[in-house]
């Protein structure tokens, strides 16, 4: 069975020691350890070379596949090889042990997790595996050797036949201990009993490592805390993007919440609430079961499946139903140059196509279905071509707007496209999702008297109606230059650069740590609201102008940024990492079992699908009723998403709509699909059921007081106005921060102490030379226009640099 092919739609193509782009993913070699059980090496170069002990892979099996956290057993980074263990104890694990030599696997993103931290001199180490876990402790027991330190292994399984990597534990390890439970070899018992063999020696243990089965990495913690022997765990817990970034493998360490994959996977097993962890795995056992008897009974598809068609309608489809709206004493044949500006303000606004709401919450097809001709060009004729026009400076990245509405007017809808491609790579994008009743329609002339004029809608029409007909522009391309720039990052602000640095001639390579492009346009904006297929035909743009996309590329770790400057030869750098770690809500109960961050939820359906589960293997589980904390865009998305399970759906905001972050037609929309507003209410506590499942929500009530920095009212708790809601699902929409691991990974880059990078306002520098950001990434969470325009900021700058190689004053923050 072929997992994926070189035809995929969604090709993984990593990055080589030479810097050539090669296929990757084969699996090269296969050999069976244990009933069920196979060491499988396969080639991923990017792994290879930055892998370091006690980290580990995430593998997807195809496209339509769950992303699975597997240690990293070995590896060799000359032959740019990586050996696994895996068992087959489900539907993924089972796909890909099915995998013969020569096949491939749709990615491998790694290596992921901080290595595992060394005593050195401390004695003997202990590294005790079981099961899996007993190719996780090699790499760890070669480096207590290198560091000084006695090295044993201990080994253990159910029973004899279940025994793995005994002979390699001999190669790296000074002693080797084997456990059995049944006694069929070695210590009769757990891997604790041969633990306590080398104590009763004698043995001085100075430190203990752990991966396994939780049950046994518990027993080692239980057994070395009283002895005060530093003892550590290796918790690859459940886990989704594997980045920082969704939050699903959070875990209670030392009463604090940390992520498994970024802060881990190795914790102070003497810290870690084990309780907590054990009800967390069991989040979707039940799906898991479900959908492992389906893909072994053949009740399901295999492998890859071609990417769903857009169901959003022509423009010849709507021509035939949706007519524009005039005054009374004009017609159609009257809208001309010469209409007097008195008329063009009579003219209403021209309402947006929509599906109806009681249809739309059962698909995740677009909501907004976009203007026909007719309704497009009576709307442009609303412009009334402002002398000094006002809406060109509110626009982040300066399209100009009266031009291209101009050319819509006159039905010149493809040279329409063309004009805003001119500052905008992305129209069909930010004609959808940008907030430009903020930005700007807020300054548009008849907006003083009226509705200003719909730039948005006219915006996405244009792009639309050039891409349904075949005919989507692609910017030119100066001569190559022989500068190479790096863009971290693909969403908005990075993609936005990609497009600046090829117009000029640079080779541009984009790396993306998921395994498709477009950053939270693709993970976190449902397709109700952006479809995918918008997203993919304007990266396709860019692939055109000649840009190279790598995914399942973290950087930060399988390159860091001097790397990439110095081994690899790029000459600028751009971050534009987005703002993607989800915060707590910081009340009891936010580890209960149904409590998702938003980032997590958003992502199993937009990225993985789980919304057409089993057929997607990535599971989601949605109680009857959701309560979505938080008022955002984010939220909105999260809320109605619920509502397209099926499910009651509440968002729980302390302050009142007027100061609500979300756009004023994005709250509309989720009114009319029936989610519930709970206005002036804050959550105090997350209530759970005996086997800890949400069951409510614990409030209070809010009145506003006096503003506080940003403007807004500052909402005050009224004493004594405590109540419950009922609810099963909670999700935590509250905002984002920025990943810390470029940083960490970056001393000379400076943050604040939000961990935002530090950036220069007027040329996105950083205070690493030659390297620029833009996005989220400077300043948390914001809107995709806004990061486009900071982009063109430091794009400029970028430019500059480029070409004169002047980098001029160090940017030293205050």
């Amino acid at each position: 069975m072929v997992l994926s092919d070189s035809k995929s739609n969604d090709i993984c193509l990593p990055y080589s020691q030479d810097g050539k782009v090669v296929n990757d993913f084969v699996l090269l070699e296969k050999k069976l350890l244990a009933p069920d059980t196979f060491s499988l090496k396969f080639r991923a170069p990017m792994v290879a070379r930055a892998r370091k002990p006690g980290q580990f892979v995430i593998i997807l099996a195809h496209s339509r596949g769950e992303r699975i956290p597997i240690s990293l057993k070995g590896g060799d980074s000359e032959a740019g090889t990586i050996d696994l263990i895996i068992q087959a104890v489900g539907k993924s694990s089972t796909e890909i042990i099915s995998l013969e030599p020569g096949q491939r696997v749709h990615s491998i993103l790694g290596p992921l997790g901080t290595p595992t931290h060394l005593i050195p001199n401390c004695g003997t180490a202990v590294c005790l595996g079981g099961g899996y876990g007993s190719g996780a402790i090699l790499s760890v027991c070669e480096a207590n050797r290198k560091i000084g330190n006695r090295s044993v292994a201990i080994i253990g399984s159910r029973t004899k036949d279940l025994l793995l990597c005994i002979d390699d534990a001999r190669e790296v390890a000074d002693e080797v201990i084997i456990c059995t439970d049944d006694g069929s070899e070695g210590i009769h018992g757990f891997v604790t009993n041969g633990l306590q063999e080398l104590l009763d020696r004698g043995e001085k243990v100075g430190w203990t490592f752990s991966v396994g089965p939780i049950p046994m990495m518990r027993a080692v913690a239980n057994m070395t805390e009283p002895l005060e022997i530093p003892s550590y765990a290796s918790l690859n817990s459940i886990m989704l993007d594997a980045t920082g970034m969704c939050g699903v493998c959070r875990v209670e360490v030392d009463g604090e919440i940390k992520f498994a994959c970024f802060h881990g996977p190795d914790f102070d097993a003497h810290k870690v609430n084990w309780e907590v962890l054990v009800e967390r795995t069991k989040f979707y056992k039940p799906q898991e079961a479900e959908i492992f008897e389906l893909y072994k009974e053949g009740k399901l598809t295999e492998g890859d499946l071609p990417c769903a068609t857009l169901k959003t309608p022509s423009v010849e489809e709507l021509d035939k139903t949706f007519k524009a709206t005039l005054p009374v004493g004009l017609t159609l044949e009257e809208l001309n140059d010469d209409l007097k500006n008195s008329w063009r303000m009579k003219i209403p606004r021209q309402d947006i196509p929509e599906q109806d709401p009681m249809i739309r919450i059962n698909n995740f097809d677009e909501v907004a279905l976009g203007y026909s001709s007719e309704q497009a060009i009576v709307e442009a004729h609303r412009c009334i071509q402002c002398k000094k026009p006002t809406c060109i400076p509110g626009c982040p990245v300066n399209i100009d707007i009266p031009a291209f509405i101009k050319m819509i007017r006159d039905g010149q809808f493809q040279e329409a496209d063309r004009e805003i491609l001119k500052t905008n790579t992305f129209g069909g994008v930010c004609g959808r999702v940008c907030p430009q009743d903020e930005q700007c329609e807020i300054v548009c002339v008849l907006a003083k008297r009226g509705e200003p004029v719909a730039i948005g809608r006219l915006e996405r029409f244009a792009s639309d109606y050039a891409r349904m007909h075949g005919e989507m522009a692609v910017p030119k391309v100066k001569p190559p230059t022989g500068k190479k720039v790096a863009i971290i990052g693909s969403g908005p602000a990075g993609l936005t650069t990609a497009g600046e640095m090829i117009q000029a001639g640079h080779e541009v390579t984009v790396f993306e740590a998921l395994h498709k492009i477009g950053g939270v346009l693709i993970y976190g904006i449902p397709e109700n609201r952006l479809p995918n297929e918008i997203v993919d035909a304007e990266v396709d743009k860019l692939r055109q102008m000649g840009v190279t996309f790598v995914t399942n590329a973290l950087i930060g770790q399988a390159y860091t940024i001097d790397e990439l400057l110095d081994d690899m030869g790029y000459d600028a750098i751009f971050l534009g990492t987005g703002a993607g770690l989800p915060w707590m809500l910081g009340i009891p109960g936010e580890n209960a079992k149904g409590v998702y961050t938003a980032n997590e939820f958003l992502t199993r359906v937009n990225l993985m699908r789980a919304d057409l589960f089993p057929e997607y293997t990535t599971p989601v589980t949605v109680g009857d009723t959701c309560a979505v904390i938080g008022c955002g865009n984010t939220a909105m998305d999260g809320a109605r998403t619920c509502r397209r399970f099926g499910k009651e759906s509440n968002i729980v905001y302390r302050r009142t709509r007027a100061e609500a972050p979300a756009r004023s037609e994005e709250i509309q929309h989720a009114e009319e699909e029936g989610v519930h507003f709970r206005w002036l209410t804050q959550p105090l506590e997350i209530l759970e059921d005996d086997e800890g499942w949400v069951k409510g929500l614990k409030c209070i009530r809010m009145e506003l007081g006096e503003p506080d920095k940003s403007g807004r009212r500052r909402p005050v708790a009224i004493e004594g106005t405590e109540f419950e809601i009922e609810c099963t699902t909670v999700i935590s929409a509250l905002g984002f921060g920025v990943n810390p691991l470029i940083a960490s990974t970056t001393p000379d880059i400076t943050v604040d102490r939000w961990g935002v990078l530090m950036a220069e306002k007027e040329t996105g520098r950083t205070t690493k030379k030659g390297v620029f950001a833009g996005g989220d990434s400077i300043t948390g969470g914001a809107t995709v226009i806004l990061a486009m325009g900071q982009a063109k900021v430091a794009s400029e700058a970028m430019l500059k640099y480029l070409e004169t190689g002047d980098w001029g004053p160090d940017f030293c923050p205050e």
